[in-house]
């Protein structure tokens, strides 16, 4: 590989991971879901054996979500101060 290809070739990675990591920084819980678990915190008396485990499995999940949002967020900090150039892609 040529060093002009290899720099390319890293660009092109710094660049896609930083498009990356700004999608995963900025998501956020789709309108949908966000209303099905307010409904079910609102229904928790009532919630039939299927939805029981439900509100667990949504809260574990947005948990896990935010974890990675937050790590999303310090890498493309890390990664933009490295290569500022990268900051206007994100």
């Amino acid at each position: 590989m040529s060093a002009a290809t290899l720099v390319r070739a890293r660009t092109d990675a710094i660049n896609s991971s930083a498009v990356t990591l700004g999608c995963i920084s900025g998501s956020v819980v789709p309108p949908e879901l966000d209303r099905r678990i307010l409904d079910l915190g609102e229904r928790k008396e009532m919630l039939n054996p299927a939805e029981r485990d439900e509100p667990l499995a949504w809260m574990n999940f947005t948990h896990e979500r935010s974890i990675d949002r937050f790590e999303a967020q310090l890498a493309l900090r890390r990664l933009t101060t490295v290569f500022p150039e990268i900051a206007d892609q994100t």
